[in-house]
């Protein structure tokens, strides 16, 4: 059973202050940057992908989905 987890509270803040909140909810996760939508496509179970603008600001809500 997955458990999925969003952080709509985090749009509008910087990737570096969404990372410190995703942290603190999970220091094992992984936040990633993804400028301007762009992500690479390596597996990473952990990852939440954050997509941030030019300015390093989130733009949509960061998610999380645990595989088991």
């Amino acid at each position: 059973m997955s458990e999925s987890k969003k952080w709509p509270e985090l749009v509008g803040q910087t990737f570096e202050q969404a990372s410190q909140v995703i942290l603190a909810f999970d220091n094992n996760l992984h936040p990633y940057n993804a400028k301007n939508g762009m992500q690479n496509r390596m597996y990473d179970p952990k990852r939440v992908v954050c997509v941030t603008d030019n300015n390093g600001v989130v733009t949509e809500p960061p998610h999380y989905t645990n595989p088991h």
